[in-house]
């Protein structure tokens, strides 16, 4: 479970992107997932959930 603190304690952290050359290429999702730990940890930054 999260912190109430966690937004000030965690810094957020946005999508990272495919690189505009690859992106070019395809009609598809260009966001790379992050993963379960880091999806995980930005959690903990909200605070209705905290």
């Amino acid at each position: 479970m999260g912190k109430v603190t966690g937004f000030l304690e965690i810094d957020r952290q946005v999508h990272k992107y495919q690189p505009a050359s690859d992106r070019i290429r395809h009609f598809r999702e260009f966001t790379l997932p992050m993963s379960d730990k880091e999806v995980e940890k930005q959690a903990a930054r909200c605070m209705d959930c905290g």
